[in-house]
């Protein structure tokens, strides 16, 4: 006999101190999870805080986190970067305060893009070495808007960034530089998948972000 598939319901982030009064009278003794991102009830019972939501201590209880909220408002860096697509945000709390988003031409026919074709295929002709310039240019733009930002709100509490390894790497190592390193205390991963770049993808996985996921028993 097949075990039944948990109910999933999704919540926005205001929905959540509602949601954890609930969770908690049904599971008191439910606590977090090692990494601190989801509260364990009952088998089959689990409840994601949306990853905007303040951090949750690991092992922390549900009760004990519920108390700590609202908190205090965040300020909020969410970064996305692929090859000749860039969209960055900035939010204080819920509010969206700066954003930008940049298209260059980076990308060959075949849809690889130029930094990782030019490390395997030797030396490149007139095409590939503006591709290459644009993509340069990209990460200058990026880490000049970046570091603007800094100076004029401050280092954010949270910093999310779904940039590919390569680029990532591309992006610490030109210059200038970005305004946080590799270890930042700050800086999260977004972990989810991530289309082409623009504003309005910018806007959905911040939504996506700031949502929580409660799993019941089917």
């Amino acid at each position: 006999m097949s075990t039944p598939r948990p109910r999933v319901i999704r919540f926005p982030r205001a929905d959540l101190a509602e949601q954890l009064e609930a969770f908690a009278c049904r599971w008191p003794q439910a606590r977090a999870d090692r990494r601190g991102l989801v509260f364990q009830g009952e088998p089959g019972a689990r409840l994601r805080v949306p990853l905007t939501a303040p951090r949750v201590q690991p092992g922390e209880s549900v009760a004990a986190y519920a108390a700590r909220l609202p908190g205090p408002s965040e300020r909020q860096l969410l970064l996305l970067l692929q090859a000749g697509a860039m969209a960055i945000g900035w939010w204080d709390g819920d509010e969206l305060v700066q954003h930008k988003a940049v298209r260059r031409y980076v990308v060959r026919g075949s849809g690889r893009a130029q930094p990782l074709h030019s490390k395997t295929r030797g030396k490149s002709r007139y095409g590939s070495r503006l591709r290459l310039q644009n993509w340069k240019r990209l990460l200058v733009e990026t880490n000049q808007r970046l570091r603007t930002w800094y100076e004029q709100f401050g280092a954010p509490e949270r910093l999310f960034v779904s940039v590919p390894v390569r680029a990532f790497a591309d992006l610490l190592a030109a210059e200038p530089p970005p305004p946080f390193g590799r270890d930042d205390a700050c800086l999260q991963r977004v972990p989810m998948h991530v289309h082409r770049p623009d504003f309005a993808e910018l806007q959905r996985v911040h939504r996506w972000l700031a949502s929580g996921r409660l799993e019941l028993p089917g």
